[in-house]
């Protein structure tokens, strides 16, 4: 009995100890690679899900404390009139939710982003950070 009490201890210390440090080591997304990272060199989690519990979706406001506000991001992507299309609408300005649609919804910091939009339609959007 001891021998499978020691094995078990040792096999539930391994699991412990990968599983640390691979919470922290979650895929970030390269151009937030540099601000999510403290001197430490350990992920601030805390920048965009604050205290709330581990996988939790942020809040607008985090994306919008360093992008800001919707409607800013609406207007930084409208296109120009002399685009010379009027194929694409502006994905943060959309006809059916305006610019309320969370960002959460196309942009995946831990995981390939897609655009939600695309459930019905088909927009190319190249530039799109992935």
């Amino acid at each position: 009995m001891f021998k499978n009490l020691s094995a078990l201890s040792l096999t539930l210390f391994i699991a412990f100890a990968l599983v640390v440090p691979a919470a922290n080591a979650m895929k970030l997304k390269e151009y937030h690679q540099e601000i999510m990272t403290g001197d430490d060199g350990k992920v601030e989690c805390a920048a965009c899900h604050g205290d709330a519990k581990r996988k939790t979706i942020p809040e607008v406001s985090a994306c919008e404390a360093c992008h800001g506000t919707s409607d800013d991001v609406a207007e930084l992507t409208k296109r120009p009139a002399d685009a010379g299309h009027s194929v694409e609408p502006n994905p943060h300005d959309s006809l059916h939710y305006g610019t309320e649609l969370a960002c959460s919804y196309c942009h995946q910091e831990h995981k390939e982003s897609k655009v939600y939009c695309n459930q019905c339609h088909e927009f190319e959007y190249p530039d799109m950070k992935r």
